[in-house]
């Protein structure tokens, strides 16, 4: 068998870092159930049951209220169309 004999290449250790690009994720949609009490109206009413509300976060800022499960859901795929449409 043969001996080989390898010797470090530092070549590139002189060449400065690329360019600071920014995070490759700038998203991160969640959908999240609310934390918050139950809401009652001032005759004390509950408006909505908690498990009916949904709040949808993102990393770029969005935060919606707690909306109703349709509207949320709704925000949710507008906010993922134009990630895509971000991305492409």
């Amino acid at each position: 068998m043969s001996e080989h004999r390898f010797t470090l290449d530092n070549t590139s250790a002189a060449v400065a870092p690329a360019a600071v690009r920014p995070p490759h994720y700038l998203h991160n949609l969640r959908y999240r159930k609310p934390t918050e009490a139950t809401r009652t109206s001032p005759e004390g009413h509950t408006l909505r049951a908690l498990s009916d509300l949904t709040v949808v976060t993102c990393a770029c800022g969005l935060t919606t209220p707690a909306l109703p499960n349709d509207e949320a859901r709704l925000i949710y795929e507008e906010h993922r169309n134009e990630i895509r449409d971000e991305m492409a």
